[in-house]
């Protein structure tokens, strides 16, 4: 509950400092790149997570590594929460920022599930289909499940498209167990 709170006061404030000066978009970039970059790295994170090393060694090791490709308003972020002992909740406060980001820009999440991995001709006809049918910009994040066997299963937090062949499998199946004879 409180990693919550604190990404949600954090991110806010990230993103209304950075949308004044113009730099919503290159923040969410830099923030992006941050997230992949520890996701790959557990040292990196542990590093900058750990109560043990001085706020000092952590935030010359930001300067360093981050500072000549990083935003302005990123930078000085990432500085405030080593400062403020919240760099805990970084991960939190990054997808928190991407979700208030994507509300700005009027973009849906999107969560594709399929049997295999969908080919770049696949990708763009479903992404259309999906936009037409919204109506919004959609930001599509790809899982493969052998389990549904085929078709697609399509998840926006309202909204669950189920158009794969096991539910239709099990649909067939009670449909069929339904039946009196």
């Amino acid at each position: 509950m409180k990693d919550r709170i604190v990404a949600e006061r954090y991110a806010s404030a990230l993103l209304n400092v950075a949308k004044k000066r113009g730099k919503a978009e290159q923040v969410f970039d830099n923030l992006e790149n941050l997230k992949k970059i520890i996701s790959e790295n557990a040292s990196l994170r542990i590093f900058l997570e750990s109560p043990h090393i001085t706020q000092e060694d952590k935030m010359s090791f930001i300067k360093k590594v981050f500072g000549g490709s990083f935003d302005e308003t990123a930078m000085n972020f990432l500085l405030i929460l080593v400062k403020k002992y919240r760099l805990k909740f970084l991960r939190e406060i990054i997808e928190e920022y991407e979700r208030l980001y994507d509300i700005e820009r009027a973009v849906q999440k999107t969560e594709v599930i399929t049997a295999y991995p969908l080919d770049d001709i696949s990708v763009a006809k479903l992404r259309t289909a999906i936009e037409a049918s919204m109506k919004k910009s959609v930001k599509m994040c790809f899982l493969v499940d052998p389990k549904i066997l085929g078709g697609v299963i399509i998840k926006t937090p309202n909204l669950i498209i189920d158009g794969s062949i096991r539910r239709k499998l099990n649909d067939l199946s009670y449909s069929i167990a339904a039946l009196k004879v």
